[in-house]
């Protein structure tokens, strides 16, 4: 087995070179020749693995949900599986798919070889493992500073949210979907159970259905927004009579409003609305325990 393993330097407090060398060393014990390649900057590992993922038979990701997606995003249409050890600020996908964040442990579960085929959903031209999302969480990841999130992690995220997401009335947009149209000021499309940590939003999601979970919030006022995320540690915005819960193959979100509205795909700033959403039915095979 030929496994390529891409890594961010910067990932876990910047430990993440000395994971790969780990990492490295320990995928040999198994008889897996290994390949490292570092990352430089954003979006290289989308590069990185478009290149690998044509000659390795396994893609490992070493880093956070950010770098995860950047290496989904390069190996579309490449048969290669994809091996993922979490060293990053936030691991959503690891905690979906129960995967070990010991590095031995992890390497054991890639030279092991058991796969799920995982749906993959994509907005535009970006694609996604976890979940788009357009409102409030894309205007705090676009106003997050980058040394809070590596220090404070999830409560980075929450500051900034508060501080951001609740100064002003929510923007609206459009989204129209399973042949209706709805006026929100929050969506979350999503592929898993879990948002950020183990808090949830599409808390029905399945990410081998072909189908996106799509979570609309109707409420169009600061006051019912933070009604609703009081609600979801306990994930009573399920029961919040301004939310739409439903489950389609595809999506369009349009803004209703000349202001700019952003959107996030696996907790990165992705674009600007419009978007069309779609996902790809078991596109991807994940290595899991």
């Amino acid at each position: 087995m030929k496994a390529a393993v891409i890594y961010n330097p910067m990932a876990g407090r910047e430990r993440g070179g000395v994971v790969a060398s780990t990492i490295e060393e320990c995928l040999g014990s198994h008889g897996i020749e290994v390949e490292v390649h570092p990352t430089q900057g954003p979006h290289d590992a989308t590069t990185i693995a478009a290149r690998v993922a044509q000659e390795a038979d396994v893609v490992v990701a070493v880093g956070g949900d950010g770098t995860v997606n950047e290496v989904v995003n390069g190996m579309t249409g490449s048969k290669a599986r994809l091996g993922i050890v979490p060293a990053g600020t936030v691991n959503v996908l690891s905690l979906e798919l129960g995967l070990p964040s010991q590095i031995q442990k992890a390497c054991a579960v890639i030279a092991a070889g058991k796969t799920l085929s995982m749906d993959v959903g994509w907005a535009n031209d970006r694609r996604f493992i976890l979940m788009m999302g357009a409102g409030i969480d894309a205007e705090t990841i676009k106003n997050l500073n980058a040394k809070a999130k590596k220090r404070y992690r999830e409560l980075a995220f929450l500051s900034t949210g508060l501080k951001t997401g609740f100064s002003a009335q929510p923007r609206v947009f459009r989204v129209f979907v399973n042949g209706e149209e709805h006026l929100a000021s929050f969506l979350v499309a999503g592929n898993s159970r879990y948002y950020g940590g183990r808090i949830g939003i599409t808390t029905d999601a399945d990410p081998t259905d072909g189908l996106l979970d799509v979570l609309i919030f109707k409420g169009l006022t600061i006051a019912k927004l933070s009604g609703f995320w009081l609600g979801v540690p306990a994930g009573l915005h399920l029961h919040n009579k301004d939310v739409v819960y439903v489950r389609a193959e595809s999506l369009e979100v349009r803004p209703a409003q000349e202001e700019p509205i952003w959107y996030q795909t696996d907790g990165e700033l992705a674009g600007i609305l419009p978007a069309k959403l779609g996902i790809d039915h078991h596109a991807i095979e994940i290595l899991v325990p």
